[in-house]
């Protein structure tokens, strides 16, 4: 995009990671047991409508600690990639549906272009975890309905690309040189980890994510992939 500078992400440091899943292990018994007493609560409280949309708050906002803690988890954890054959552009596509109805994010306005289909020896499970940070990055920068387009494509036969583009309020440059650390930048109280998880597995999977993007005029984050190990 015309004007627009490129920042490609680096590995985090692994004490960043260690941190990370400590962190994340001591909260999780204390969240879960807090979970299951405001189930056992709003039961109590059915004849309470009051008490009710309280235990109801609490409850949500636990449900949305437990999330970010999984996603703590998810950085600072060690992972294990299983590769095997897979069409990457029908794997885009079943994720496409799930953002065009929010299950997971407000619902986008999703465009899909892809090569037809390409078949790729990786992680279908990595790619998911890639592929959906970028785009719910997209969907919490955007204003609805979030026009969101994902490109599929294959530079050459070598590598496999992944586009994430949307329209939305773009990154300031002091911005862009941080945002693949972890807790930086949070958004609307979120830890702020999104980026960071996909750039692990882009590394492990032998890859790299590149961000384009303008204050103003969108943002378009592009994760290369080898096809194959060891090309």
């Amino acid at each position: 995009m015309s004007g627009s500078t490129s920042t490609s992400n680096e590995s985090p440091p692994l004490d960043a990671e260690w941190l990370v899943n400590q962190i994340a292990h001591t909260l999780r018994n204390p969240i879960f047991a807090a979970m299951v007493q405001a189930e056992a609560l709003m039961v109590r409280a059915e004849k309470s409508e009051a008490t009710t949309k309280a235990m109801q708050l609490v409850h949500r906002q636990l449900k949305r600690l437990e999330g970010d803690l999984e996603e703590m988890l998810l950085y600072g954890r060690p992972a294990t990639i299983n590769r095997r054959q897979f069409d990457l552009v029908r794997l885009v596509e079943q994720l496409v549906d799930i953002y065009q109805i929010g299950e997971t994010e407000a619902p986008a306005q999703v465009e899909l272009i892809s090569c037809g289909s390409l078949d790729v020896d990786l992680d279908p499970d990595a790619v998911r975890i890639i592929l959906d940070r970028m785009v719910v990055n997209s969907i919490q920068h955007s204003d609805p309905p979030h026009h969101i387009r994902i490109d599929v494509t294959a530079p050459d036969d070598r590598t496999a690309c992944l586009t994430v583009a949307d329209e939305g309020e773009g990154i300031a440059e002091d911005v862009k040189e941080k945002m693949f650390l972890p807790f930086y930048p949070q958004h609307s109280g979120r830890p702020g980890l999104g980026l960071a998880v996909a750039s692990k597995f882009a590394h492990m999977l032998g890859g790299r994510i590149e961000i384009e993007s303008e204050p103003g005029k969108g943002t378009t984050a592009r994760c290369t992939l080898p096809v194959s190990p060891g090309t």
